[in-house]
């Protein structure tokens, strides 16, 4: 039987320039029925559509309300591959943005709050960021972080490193958290935060950009090592990492190939292809 996936970690705004560009680069079909038929192909049952942030090449201001429609449009469209999540901007939401939101999520729109440490500069254990985590925790969802490299040069990398999540995840103990991108580069660092803490979990997305051709080999190589050494430090964190894409980044092709390239058992990659997500998420597939 082919395995099935769920990828926790994709971008499908069809209509962004950059995005655009990214999916041409990937040599993907950046549309619904385009992605709908890479799902078929690739048994993908479930996908968490996450809102983008402001891009960081252009000086353009969208604020998350308005990314948060364009996802609950998406999904209140085509619900039954798609899951939705939110992001809210810590130190401008409003108490009535904390309500919409809420109500969502209890319509079952939103399964996941998105944030994004170092594209908006704030640190995750800031006082803004509390009533964020308590949202999430009243509605028992998922708080991810975009953690790692950042790309453009008016980021601040310092907000996204993993190691930041340490902090909230000790201060809210019965809430899920996710590492996003395992903290690329600082691999080993996002792992000792998996060892530690019982209540964080890291996806494996966003490490290839393109369509991952012979340029990516010598890289491919080094991540997949260092993923295994992270593994090797302590085996049980398998079952908290989460196979996903940053989709339109890379195509599910490679990306697929890419992961299953890491030395481990059918039952450990039904793990982190399936297994893991479907808990954490609570889906029924």
């Amino acid at each position: 039987m082919k395995q099935k996936i769920i990828d926790v970690h994709m971008h499908p705004d069809f209509d962004d320039k950059a995005s655009i560009q990214f999916a041409n680069e990937a040599g993907i079909t950046f549309s619904l029925k385009g992605l709908l038929r890479d799902f078929k192909k690739h048994n993908i049952v479930k996908a968490l559509a996450l809102p983008r942030f402001t891009h960081f090449s252009t000086k353009e201001k969208i604020t998350f309300t308005i990314r948060n429609d364009k996802i609950k449009k998406l999904i209140s469209e085509n619900n039954k591959k798609l899951m939705g999540a939110c992001t809210i901007s810590p130190g401008e939401y409003v108490h009535d943005d904390i309500n919409m939101i809420e109500n969502d999520i209890k319509k079952g729109i939103f399964k996941a709050i998105k944030l994004y440490p170092g594209y908006e500069f704030f640190y995750p254990n800031q006082q803004e960021c509390i009533p964020i985590y308590e949202l999430a925790k009243r509605n028992n969802i998922p708080v991810l972080f975009h953690t790692g490299d950042t790309w453009g040069s008016n980021t601040r990398i310092k907000y996204a490193h993993p190691l930041n999540v340490d902090d909230v995840a000790v201060s809210f103990p019965e809430l899920k958290f996710v590492i996003c991108h395992l903290g690329n580069p600082w691999i080993i660092d996002a792992v000792e935060i998996l060892y530690k803490n019982e209540n964080v979990y890291a996806d494996l997305s966003g490490f290839i950009v393109g369509k991952g051709d012979k340029t990516y080999k010598k890289y491919c190589e080094g991540r997949i090592k260092t993923i295994m050494e992270g593994i090797y430090y302590d085996r049980s964190i398998v079952d908290k990492l989460l196979f996903g894409t940053d989709y339109p980044l890379t195509n599910y092709d490679f990306y697929i190939k890419f992961i299953s390239r890491l030395d481990l058992s059918k039952k450990e990659f039904n793990k982190i292809f399936f297994e893991n997500a479907a808990k954490l998420f609570n889906i029924k597939c």
